[in-house]
Order: structure tokens, then sequence, then C-alpha cells
């Protein structure tokens, strides 16, 4: 997921993005498909969909199953805080540990992995400095990850216990503190679901854009200065904001794909059809649409929305969105501020409903 930008760049993250709690409910393990004995008995049990969340009046992220939208059910509870969070898979988690802070900022040195009953804990990457951004591989073997000081960042791999500097470059580091810019900031660090790609787009400052293959040579930068945001992964297709709107890598090439559009917080659905986004209107209010990645095409879903993601290939989660007032901490450039109040809205029959869900750092399965 992505880390949006905080108070100062700490390691506030989110899917985006990520602190951890108590919830609702214990661990209960989640269910998997058996092995048909034939053809003919055998009665196909849907991948379960899950979600790593915070529920209304929670202490505690929690994994969430969402396959019977209906019928959510909590599977585990996040017994520390770590920042974050992600799934490796439908029965193993990986986050930051932080009770281990490096010598830079308050950044945790080590990268951790444990299955959802929260143990036993195995160390995946260890920094030093801190760590500022990490992502695994689809298959979950390799560990990337960035350690930033004021001086430079540092792209590391790490693999069978093997720790790699891959990478070199201008310090990440730096500060966003107005509404505005926290809204249209984050950072993020991806793989491409095939694994044969890392990319690491940031809104302002330091690198901006880089574009590594799996052993980490770098394949694609901006050292003309140019600015590169909002990323995120569809099959094999790099898709990010460039100078003219929505553009696309993909095989070496870069294309338009949505020109003029400027989107927030991408994320592409499970089924790897569709990317959600927000983009804001000219009097600042945020909408909710979704692209067909085929045919281009563009739903809006909803105004007054915003931070949407793929809960599964069918449901959204969002937030709702009102105008700003004398007592909100907004200016002039944003003149709305999140209503507290979420949402999950169904693609399928256009409804939406009110979620006790306030915030959504991943979801397993991944976007193809």
């Amino acid at each position: 997921m992505a880390v949006p930008a905080g108070r100062w760049i700490r390691l506030v993250a989110t899917v985006g993005l990520l602190a951890v709690g108590c919830g609702s409910g214990s661990a209960t393990g989640v269910a998997t498909s058996p092995s048909p004995t034939s053809a003919a008995s055998a009665t196909p049990i849907p991948a379960a969909s899950l979600a790593l969340v915070n529920l209304r009046g929670g202490d505690h992220i929690v994994v969430r199953d969402v396959t019977d939208i209906s019928h959510p059910t909590t599977v585990a509870a996040l017994a520390k805080s770590p920042p974050q969070p992600r799934f490796i898979s439908a029965t193993e988690l990986a986050f930051l540990d932080p009770d281990v802070i490096g010598d830079f900022a308050t950044y945790p040195s080590n990268v951790m992995r444990a299955p959802l009953s929260g143990s036993p804990t195995t160390l995946v990457a260890s920094a030093p400095h801190g760590i500022f951004l990490f992502a695994l591989a689809p298959d979950g073997r390799t560990a990337a990850y960035i350690t930033t000081t004021s001086d430079r960042s540092e792209l590391h791999l790490v693999s069978g216990g093997n720790d790699r500097l891959v990478s070199s470059m201008p310090s990440i580091f730096g500060g966003c503190e107005s509404p505005s810019c926290v809204f249209h900031t984050e950072f993020r660090l991806l793989y491409s679901p095939d694994g044969k790609y890392i990319s690491l787009t940031q809104s302002y400052g330091g690198p901006n854009f880089r574009l590594w293959d799996a052993q980490g040579k770098l394949l694609k930068s901006n050292p003309d200065g140019s600015s590169y945001s909002g990323s995120v992964w569809s099959g094999g297709s790099l898709y990010f904001v460039g100078a003219d709107g929505v553009e696309f890598w993909r095989n070496g090439v870069t294309s338009a794909f949505l020109p003029g559009v400027r989107w927030v917080r991408p994320h592409g659905s499970p089924d790897g059809a569709h990317i959600v986004y927000a983009a804001s209107d000219k009097a600042g209010s945020t909408h909710v649409y979704v692209v067909d990645i085929g045919t281009r095409s563009i739903r809006e879903i909803k105004q007054s929305r915003r931070d949407p993601v793929f809960l599964t290939s069918r449901y959204l989660w969002y937030q709702g969105e009102r105008a700003c007032q004398t007592v909100d901490l907004c200016d002039n450039s944003l003149p709305v501020i999140a209503s507290g109040t979420t949402y999950i809205y169904d693609l399928v029959d256009g409804t939406e409903a009110t979620s006790l869900i306030t915030d959504v750092h991943d979801v397993w399965p991944h976007a193809a």
C-alpha cells in the first residue's frame, strides 16, 4: 500500500498504507479450498477476500474476512501497532517493528513477518538508519526497502538472508504539513504483480520517480525534473500521473492513458480489470471514479467521497467528505475535509451503505 505525507513524513503509513490495534473477535483462521476428490463431486470454494482494517469503536487493526460482504467476520487481531502492515498471503503478514528504532528520525529498523495469529515472528530485513518504505515480492521471497538519511536514500534487496544495496539516490526525506499537501502527497514503493519490477513514486522532492527490474537495475527515472505521482500497477503496466495526465509504462514504453486526469491514491482491482481513484473538481470537491483498463471508459461513482479502495472486485470502500467549516484546519486550495462517515459501494447494483470500517490498510488478494 501507499504512504501518505504527514507531519514531517514520519513513518505513518497507510496501504498507502498504518497503526495496528485490537478489534472485536479472536483469531479463528482463514478458510481454504480443500483438494477435490473428483471433478464430479468437488464443490469449488472461492478464495477468501481479506482486509486489514480499523473498525469503528475499536483500538486495533484487525483482519476482516469480507468474502461475504453481508456477513463479514474478524479472523485475527493485531496486538501491537506496527507501521505499514500488509498481506504476504491469506495466512501471513509483514510489517515494520515499532519496538526497534533506527538512528535517523524515528523509523523502525526491522521488517518482520508473522502468521495471522501474530507468532512466531521472523526477521526479514534490518537497517541501522531505519526503514522508510518496504515492499515484498509477490512470492514473498524477496524484500525491497528504502532507508534514508538527510543526505541520501538507498534501495536494498533482501533474499535468503542476503542484504544487497542496489541503488543510491538523493534523499527522499521531506516535509509536508498543509492539509492540501497531505491530501495530495504519498510515497509508494511497489512490486509489479508478476514480481519483475519495483517502482518508487512520490509527489514532491527527492528522486520522485524510479523504476528498477527485480535485480535492482535502474530502468527509468526522471532526471529532467519532471514529476510523477499516484502510481499503481495492474498487470505488467505501471500507471502514474505525469505532466499531461495519467500515463502508463509497459515493456520499456511510456504511453498516454487518461490525458488531463490527475488522480489521487489509485488502487487496482483484484481481478486486474479496473482502477479506482479520486480526483478533485474545480471547486475542490473530491469525486470517486472507476476506469476500465481495457476500454479506458470512466465511471463516476460518487461526489464528496475520497480515499477509495477495492475491498473485492465488486465492492469499494471510501471515506465521506464535507465542506470545511470555520473551526476546521483547511486551506484555500482544499475547501473540503473528511466527514468521519465511511461507505461501501456495490459496483454491480450501484448501491451505497455506511460502513463500520474507518480505515483500510491493505487487502488480499492484491491487485492482479
